[in-house]
């Protein structure tokens, strides 16, 4: 009996115990109805998955999906423009807005929503796919398991995630005492993963940790830097939609990361605090900026609601203005940036440019939040605790005294392996087409 045949029996089967299970508990326990409707969901969905291991697929059929599969931008991006090029093979984007997904076509390139009738069949039909968060953020994950995934991520993981982060519910089964619960659970977190996966690292220290983090072979784990970075090397790459007073001026960046716990909510928005950008004294700032001919640009996380309103014309927040270009060209134009715990100095570390970290809640935040390095370590750059001793840090590089050259070296040795300090998106393309997916041009 081949494949197809039992992958029908199996559907058919869990569809018709799914159906069956839910008529008999909606009459008979109705007040159990909604909670075990959503566990037989999951039980139904988890055996689909499972099952179309067998649908065969295409190499010439290279997926491809921003984070959340919500943008089009990121490692994913770049990786994607590079594939472009590749003669007979087909890089497809996949995304959860058909808003965005006609903007990419567009653009004279192939997209699709994860959820359309396209879409579906193009997930099931693909050999490789390409993403930056996991199966179910960026992808429509039942048709994807009998596929290879490819996790370039979006950073180096300065913070833990997955299962090295114990605040999630990944981490909290994996170190749970070996059950038929914990059997069940695990069975429904690997449907967040792929049979084959692969993820991709920046350097030997980074890659280390990777194995633990996403459970997968050490083997599997490729030093092969950041596509996204290739954007401060190639000018060609860059997007018309960046504000042109970014290329004119001189820009001092604030870009601070979210303070959402870990703790799973409907509404990410309920467990963050929007007030990051309004802890600075701008009254003083703006005239310092006019000094030295600055222009300070916030950027907070995306799922910061509040967007900072001043008086100030040097002072501008482009938190919900900003998601029509990459945010790697924000700081390809960056003098001097401003960040706490973000990953995203990792990267700008690659420009040799100050870093200021504005800390202010430094033991609160280190409480709540696992680091993969001791936070002192991999940040080289002043830590403001207050407004005060941040302008006093902006004002000391404004005036160009910069004493941390020699510490940002040392950090980007951590974070960054000599070979992966450059264009780095055909290198990958390269690797998976050669050693993963057997691609012959």
């Amino acid at each position: 009996m081949n494949g197809w045949i039992i992958a029908a029996i199996v559907i058919a089967a869990a569809a018709l115990f799914a159906a069956v299970s839910m008529v008999l508990l909606k009459k008979f326990r109705p007040k159990k109805f909604e909670l075990v409707k959503t566990r037989i969901r999951k039980l139904f969905s988890g055996i689909l998955y499972y099952s179309l291991i067998w649908f065969p697929r295409s190499k010439k059929i290279m997926l491809f999906g921003g984070e959340q599969g919500k943008s089009f931008d990121g490692n994913t991006k770049y990786l994607f423009l590079e594939a472009a090029k590749v003669p007979g093979l087909r890089p497809v984007w996949i995304c959860k807005s058909g808003k965005l997904a006609k903007k990419i076509r567009a653009m004279g390139y192939e997209a699709y929503t994860s959820r359309s009738s396209k879409g579906i069949w193009l997930q099931l039909r693909a050999k490789t796919i390409v993403l930056s968060s996991s199966l179910k953020e960026d992808f429509f994950f039942i048709p994807l398991y009998g596929a290879t995934s490819v996790n370039l991520w979006h950073g180096v993981g300065l913070k833990r995630s997955w299962f090295r982060n114990m605040n999630s519910i990944s981490a909290q089964v994996m170190a749970s005492k070996p059950s038929l619960s914990r059997s069940l659970k695990m069975w429904w977190i690997k449907t967040n993963q792929t049979r084959r996966c692969y993820v991709v690292g920046t350097s030997e220290r980074v890659c280390e940790y990777y194995p633990a983090t996403y459970n997968i072979k050490p083997e599997n784990v490729l030093n092969l830097g950041q596509a996204r970075n290739d954007v401060f090397y190639d000018d060609s790459l860059e997007q018309t939609e960046i504000p042109e007073y970014f290329r004119t001026n001189k820009i001092i960046l604030y870009m601070p990361t979210h303070r959402f716990t870990g703790v799973k909510s409907k509404n990410l928005h309920d467990k963050t605090r929007d007030d990051m950008g309004s802890r600075i004294d701008y009254k003083r700032l703006s005239p310092l900026l006019q000094k030295y001919g600055y222009t300070f640009v916030i950027k907070q996380h995306r799922w910061t609601k509040k967007t900072i309103k001043t008086k100030y014309p040097n002072i501008i927040d482009i938190t919900h203005d900003n998601f029509n270009f990459d945010p790697q060209l924000l700081l390809k134009y960056t003098d001097i940036l401003i960040t706490d715990y973000s990953s995203c100095y990792t990267d700008f570390l690659l420009l040799d440019r100050p870093v200021i970290f504005y800390c202010y809640d430094m033991k609160e935040y280190l409480s709540k939040w696992e680091f993969n390095f001791d936070y002192d370590e991999v940040t080289p750059g002043p830590k403001a605790m207050t407004s005060n001793e941040l302008i006093d840090a902006i004002e000391s590089f404004m005036k160009g005294e910069d004493d941390y050259r020699e510490e940002r070296a040392r950090v980007l040795d951590i974070f960054y392996s000599p070979e992966n300090r450059g264009l780095t998106a055909k290198k990958q393309l390269d690797y998976i087409l050669g050693k993963i997916t057997k691609y012959r041009v």
